[in-house]
This record gives C-alpha cells, structure tokens and sequence, in this order.
C-alpha cells in the first residue's frame, strides 16, 4: 500500500521489498514467503520478468533448489539456451508429473554435505507447492461421528468395551423411580406381621408405626420412589447401569442389600451406546461366569466341540488339584522373590552352585524358605522362622534356622549359605566324585563299583555322589568285598559330618574313613547292627541307617584289609 502510494504502481516480484520499500533483511526474510505476487495480473503491465516462485509459497532463499528440481525433472541441460532459469519452472507448474521421479532424499545428502544442514523436509515442500500453487492440502471439513467423538473422547471403541467383556467398576448410587400422583392414589401400604410396622411399597421404608404416617410421607414428597437399578462408574470415566434384575440371580429386594457407595464390583457389559456415553452392566454370578457360553466368542463351522470339552475337563482337573498355601510377602531383597519351590528350582536350573532363591513359606506367614542348589538337579530347601513381625507381609526383625538367630537375610546368605556352598563345591570337585546323571540311583552306582573292583580286585573304590532324595547330604560309596557298602554324610556350616563327627576338610574325613571304615558306629551295638532287617534299618536316621549298613557290612567281613588298598 505504501508503494502505490508513492509510485502509483504494484510489486511486480518479491525483490522489490528491498529495492523500493528499503526493508531489512531480518524482515525480509521473516515475510517474504507469506507475500504473494500475483505474476498472473502483471502479465500485461510488468516492466520486468515475472518470476512464476513469487507467485508461490516458496521462501526466495530456496528459489534455486525449486528451479534445479524443475531443470533436473525436465532433464535440461544446466548450461543450455533455455531462457530464463524460471523457464523451467513455469513449464514444470503446468506438468508437474515429473516431479514424482526425482530422488529428493539424494537432493537433501548433497545439500546437507555442502553445509545447509538437513533440508529433506524443505525439499518434498517445494515439490508439493509446484504442483499447486497455493493448493488447499487440508481435508474437506466434517463432523465427527458418534462413535469417532466417543473415541476421541474416552480413548475407547466398541472392541475395547465390546458385548461381554468383563469390566470393573464403582457403585456410584441407587437410581430410582419417582412415582406418579396416581401411583400414590392407587397405593397399598402392608403392614408387617412380625414388627407390626407399616412399608411403604414404593421406597420400601419399613419404620412406620401407623398408616398415617405412610400417606404423609407420600402427602411430603419424601418418597425417594422405588429402586430400579445401580449406577457405577468405570475406571476410564465412562458412566453404567446395572438394573435391578442384573444384579443377583437371586430376588434383590433392594440395592442397598447387596451393595454400598463406593462398592468395588465386577460386572459384564451387555450394551454400549456410545450416543449417552454410556453402558449396561450385569454382575449376576451366572453372567460373570458365563457357563451358557452366552457371552463367548462366536465359534465357526470348524471348531472341534469334543476337543473344547476335553480341554475344559482337564482343566477343570488342573483347578482341582491343591495349590501351594503361601502368603505374597512384601521384602526388598534381590534374592527374594514370591514363587512355589517348583518356580524357585526352575529359577535355579541354570545358576551355579550355592545360588538361592528365598520365597514365602507353606508353613504360615511367619515362616520364609531357602532354596540353594547343592548341584545339578539338586535343591535344598531351609525353613526360616521369623519372630519380632510387624505385620503378615514384612520381614521379621530376628530370623531362626533352627537354634541359630540371624538379624537378616544378608547375614543368613553370608553364614550359612556361603559354607555350604564351598563344602558342596569342594566335593563336587573331588576327583572321585559321581554327578546325579552318571549315577542316577544305588543300582547304577554299584554297577561302576563293580567294574572298578573287577579291574583292581586288591583295591577299594569309593565313590562320591549328591542324590535328590537328602540333597543337604552326599553319599559316600565303596566296595570292600563283592558288596557294595554306602554311607551318608551331611554338608554342615562347620565342616563335614560323618559317624557323629564333623571335620573340617573333606580330606581329613576320607582319610579317617579309609582307616575307620571297620569301626562299629557310635552309640550302636555290633549285634543289633548286624542283624537289623530292611525295615528297622529303614526306621533310623539317614546317618544312623547308613552307618547300621557299615556295621552290619563289618560283621560279616572276614579277613583284614590293607588301609593302603584303597584306590588313590
């Protein structure tokens, strides 16, 4: 305006601004590309050539990179008798097809390279504005729909809260309905046979001493009118109804009997409109249940219905069966964690020897369990009694494993799990020592004693090895005779005990064995030893049963044995 002003005449590109008007270079470039020139006007009037870019949205600190995108999509020659570099802009406006060829992510590389930094986005500008001038991008406008404003508004869609979804909700109150002026008329009061009190048969109010005083509570309008159903409110916001009969299978004779104000219940959806932001519950047992199959997923013609049985038996079979009674604890312990002693041996499988998992007991609230592995497939596990609790979930202040008292887990992992574990390591490095897998059970374990004696007949193997059934124990094993002989001997924090005494190295208990092995064990007789059946044998302790088998072994041994024939 201030340009025709003075000159009585109109801008005829966008250089102008500078040149006539005198603006500043930060101006220029903050408005340049919001100013359009209308080259089509001042076709017939421009004294000088009318740049087609001025007439665009493109900023004229960009201009060249329009016009190399038209050159490069018209394939011209950059050095050609083409004309004006607009030449090729304004015959790419009226075809701007070619556009789409054009590799603008190669373009960008290049421009980035040369120091103008990332221009992608710039660039696919550019292309879009030369294939329409000052084109409308933006979408026709339109009303949103009641399910799209239903989505928009509670991030919900009809397969988020679909027909038979299990919900949960808050009781938000009793919804009732007032009854009509004619309704009171036709009114009939019952009056109570055991309290002799009057009902009103709308709001079922039961604490009228006359009849009186039932028309004048209808007389007051204080009749809250009779009850229809519950209205809740889900977790999304999103408000529900639970009418009266979808409550229990069972009569309800009021909501109030089965429900309170701030109630959290679950309930089924059986209907959404989303016009009234709303839903209709159900949180009838049978519903939430489903046994009809009412509310389960359409099946189609393919469904095998007998296997579906077979499945639902069997795991109606699993459901059956007892699960673990424990208690979830809440302690923060890095090796604390609420699983079954299967999960914890699971946990357990791939980790080394004298790991553990310390998990909440079958035993009460007031007890914790242990479990460290003591080798490959073999798990101890150590009861942990609390005391000094402040409530069911927290951890006690003084913690027992048996007459020992530790002041927490730390300490019980440090000394008494640490020991054990070097014990166990130390024999399941001993050079003679049998994993579970080469000796799975007695029989097998014997079978390589044999073959140990038959090839050396003047030498004593032995043998070590962990079983599963007493994994706080590891089983000493050898061959005196053509009889194979076992020993049990238990993994203590203070070193190995054998026959009632412990030892400190597992060499110092072997080599009081090689020269003992003969000797009645402690507190036993020789003659009740030897001739003890199975079944008394099996009445002992693991020690002492073991140690009866030695005896009885010694009994019937003849001969002496060289203490240097046992094998090295």
């Amino acid at each position: 305006k201030k340009l025709k002003q003075m000159t009585n005449k109109h801008l005829e590109n966008r250089s102008q601004l500078i040149t006539e008007l005198h603006m500043g270079p930060k101006v220029f470039l903050n408005c340049a590309g919001f100013l359009r020139i209308n080259t089509q006007d001042l076709e017939s009037t421009a004294s000088e050539y009318l740049d087609v870019l001025d007439s665009s949205r493109i900023h004229p600190e960009t201009y060249d990179w329009a016009r190399k995108m038209a050159v490069d999509a018209l394939e011209y020659d950059d050095m050609g008798d083409e004309g004006h570099p607009s030449a090729a802009v304004e015959e790419i406006v009226d075809g701007p097809e070619r556009l789409k060829d054009l590799d603008l992510d190669a373009f960008a590389e290049e421009l980035e390279r040369q120091g103008f930094g990332n221009r992608q986005t710039t660039l696919y500008d550019i292309r879009d504005e030369l294939f329409g001038m000052y084109r409308e991008r933006r979408l026709p406008f339109r009303s949103l729909s009641g399910e799209e404003r239903f989505r928009w508004l509670t991030g919900e869609t009809r397969h988020t809260l679909a027909e038979g979804r299990l919900v949960t909700c808050t009781v938000a109150g009793i919804t009732r309905r007032k009854p009509t002026s004619d309704m009171f008329d036709q009114a009939h009061p019952e009056r109570s046979d055991e309290s002799g009190l009057w009902r009103c048969p709308f709001c079922l109010q039961d604490t009228f001493s006359d009849l009186s005083e039932v028309w004048s509570h209808f007389d007051d309008n204080s009749c809250a009118g009779q009850a229809t159903g519950i209205r809740v409110r889900l977790e999304n916001g999103i408000s529900g109804f639970i009418p009266t009969k979808f409550i229990s299978d069972s009569h309800v004779r009021t909501p109030e009997d089965r429900v309170k104000i701030g109630m959290v219940i679950h309930c089924r959806i059986l209907r959404l409109n989303m016009e009234r932001f709303a839903v209709d519950l159900t949180c009838r047992s049978s519903d939430l249940s489903d046994q009809s199959g009412q509310f389960s997923a359409k099946r189609d013609t393919y469904f095998d219905h007998d296997a579906a049985i077979v499945d639902k038996e069997a795991d109606q079979k699993v459901a059956e069966k007892p699960k673990n009674n424990y208690l979830k604890r809440v302690i923060v312990h890095p090796n604390f964690h609420n699983v079954t002693f299967k999960q914890a041996e699971r946990m357990l499988a791939e980790k080394d020897v004298g790991d553990a998992v310390i998990r909440p007991s079958s035993k009460g609230s007031d007890h914790l369990t242990l479990t460290w592995k003591v080798a490959k497939q073999v798990y101890q596990h150590i009861d942990i009694l609390e005391r000094d609790k402040a409530n069911h979930f927290t951890l006690g202040k003084s913690l027992w494993i048996d007459d020992e008292e530790f002041e927490d887990l730390d300490e019980i992992i440090a000394r008494h799990i640490a020991p054990l574990a070097t014990y166990a390591q130390n024999v399941h490095d001993y050079k003679y020592f049998k994993t579970p897998e080469d000796a799975p059970n007695r029989k097998a374990l014997e079978t390589i004693l044999s073959t140990e004696k038959r090839g050396q007949p003047s030498r004593i193997p032995y043998f070590l090895t962990f079983t599963k059934e007493l994994p706080g124990k590891f089983l000493l094993s050898y061959m005196p005779r053509s009889k194979a002989r076992h020993e049990y001997c238990t993994i203590t924090v203070n070193g190995f005990r054998y026959r009632s005494r412990v030892y400190s190295d597992l060499d110092q208990m072997l080599g009081w064995f090689k020269k003992h092995f003969r000797d009645p064990v402690p507190g036993a007789s020789v003659r009740a030893m030897s001739i003890s059946t199975p079944s008394t044998v099996n009445m002992l302790g693991p020690d002492q049963a073991a140690a009866a088998a030695a005896a009885a072994a010694w009994n019937t041994w003849s001969g002496h044995m060289n203490p240097g024939g046992w094998t090295l």
